[in-house]
């Protein structure tokens, strides 16, 4: 399933309806966007949804570490593992 690594966001479920007020299901998907981001000196290659990456772009090490850090209970195992390092 997709899921940013940082956030957490995930699929969304929900009813598309029409004109005549007919019920269909239908699904938003987050927008991930592949990125590489520095964790203690190391590169690591993660999927995070375009929020979190206007967050992370341009930031130093030290800021992506705070958002990390701010996210914690919404991360990955393996970003959580890499910062455990």
């Amino acid at each position: 399933m997709k899921r940013c690594e940082i956030s957490g966001k995930g699929m969304q479920f929900g009813h598309a309806v029409s004109h005549s007020h007919r019920l269909n299901n239908r699904v938003w998907k987050p927008n991930l966007q592949p990125t590489k981001i520095m964790i203690n000196g190391q590169p690591l290659k993660v999927k995070v949804c375009s929020k979190v990456l206007k967050t992370i772009k341009g930031a130093t090490e030290v800021e992506v570490l705070k958002v990390l850090k701010a996210n914690e209970k919404t991360l990955s195992p393996r970003i959580a593992k890499a910062l455990a390092k």
